[in-house]
């Protein structure tokens, strides 16, 4: 045996534990399988179907085409993913094969557009009216101004904390 080999006590008492069947919660011992064991882990043992990684599941082709239908409508993504029971980056990803646009790109702003909102945010209307007026989120308007260079107004009552000069943190 070389230096770093096991010592042959250890190696006597792991060839020992690997052959021993582990007893999980919801098993019996005909069911149980083999598994290495660790008495010292104080830790519960791994259950199948655990929330952690849930099975996956496959869309049909017929679900596939009532969640297209669904986005068509109006349904969005999060939706489509809790109603379907799957996970959001698998719904974009069908909807990415079949090439459907995202609602996005359909409420996609133009010059006129900005321009007009714009217009109604400096007027004093707050961004919840702005976005009601477009049928889109506040949120996505205050972005869409921020990117246009239009400052934004604080929330009420939320003000701005002061910044230090010299190094840009907070005071």
């Amino acid at each position: 045996m070389g230096r770093l080999s096991n010592p042959l006590d250890i190696a006597e008492t792991l060839a020992a534990q690997e052959s021993q069947p582990m007893v999980g919660p919801g098993e019996s011992l005909e069911t149980a399988q083999t598994r290495p064991s660790d008495d010292r882990s104080e830790e519960p043992r791994e259950v199948k179907g655990r929330p952690s990684n849930p099975p996956q599941r496959r869309l049909s082709p017929a679900d596939i085409d009532d969640l297209v239908a669904a986005y068509k409508a109006g349904a969005n993504i999060r939706q489509l993913a809790a109603n379907f029971g799957v996970h959001r980056t698998t719904v974009t990803a069908h909807l990415d094969r079949q090439r459907i646009r995202g609602h996005h790109t359909l409420t996609a702003w133009t010059d006129d557009t900005l321009r007009e909102a714009t217009e109604l945010y400096a007027t004093g209307l707050s961004l919840a009216a702005v976005a009601t007026r477009f049928g889109i989120d506040a949120q996505t308007v205050a972005n869409r101004l921020r990117r246009a260079g239009v400052p934004v107004r604080p929330r009420r009552g939320w003000h701005p904390r002061p910044h230090s000069e010299q190094d840009g943190s907070r005071a």
